[in-house]
């Protein structure tokens, strides 16, 4: 058997659950957006270090291929789209040698 002052303190529990679980969400959407801005920024620095001569192309290529997964490897030295106006695009390098099998 229920009281009503019994279910009552059932739905504020529930209701304080449910703002629990809303707060630690928007920790963990925090947490992804300062992530990317991180990875963003590592992969500015990364396209300066190409452009300016600092790193070589080809040293970039292995650690990539040391660092990564396959799928991963792919995506961070793939060449851009044509259609693209971003100047920045750096991975315009791989001439050819597009698989990480070529050891």
């Amino acid at each position: 058997m229920t009281t009503p002052a019994l279910e009552k303190l059932r739905a504020k529990k529930a209701q304080i659950e449910k703002l629990i679980r809303e707060k630690q969400a928007r920790g963990k959407s925090q947490e992804r957006k300062e992530r990317t801005r991180r990875l963003i920024v590592f992969g500015i620095v990364v396209e300066a270090l190409l452009k300016s001569g600092e790193i070589e192309e080809t040293e970039w290529v292995e650690a990539c291929k040391k660092t990564l997964s396959e799928r991963d490897f792919l995506l961070a030295t793939a060449k851009p789209n044509p259609a693209s106006t971003d100047a920045g695009a750096i991975p315009r390098f791989l001439s050819g040698n597009d698989s990480r099998s070529g050891d």
